[in-house]
């Protein structure tokens, strides 16, 4: 992969770079975790919004409730 440079506020660099040094991990390993989360988090809004549309029926909510309320399985 080869390296680019993208121009931020000098203070958003700072904190980019006092967060990654905290984590111990390079700026870049840590912006790319930052952009996985925010990705992550837009699949779930995306569900979200795609749940909302489509309320359960009757017979969903029964069904959750049943799971909800099964014993856990047993260890082997």
């Amino acid at each position: 992969m080869s390296a680019t440079t993208i121009k931020v506020d000098s203070t958003l660099r700072d904190r980019l770079n006092a967060e990654a040094s905290r984590t111990g991990e390079p700026v870049g390993s840590f912006v790319e975790h930052l952009l996985e989360l925010w990705l992550r988090e837009q699949r779930f809004a995306q569900l979200r919004e795609a749940l909302a549309q489509h309320p359960r029926d009757a017979t969903a909510i029964d069904e959750d409730d049943a799971w909800d309320t099964a014993p856990a399985p047993s260890a082997p």
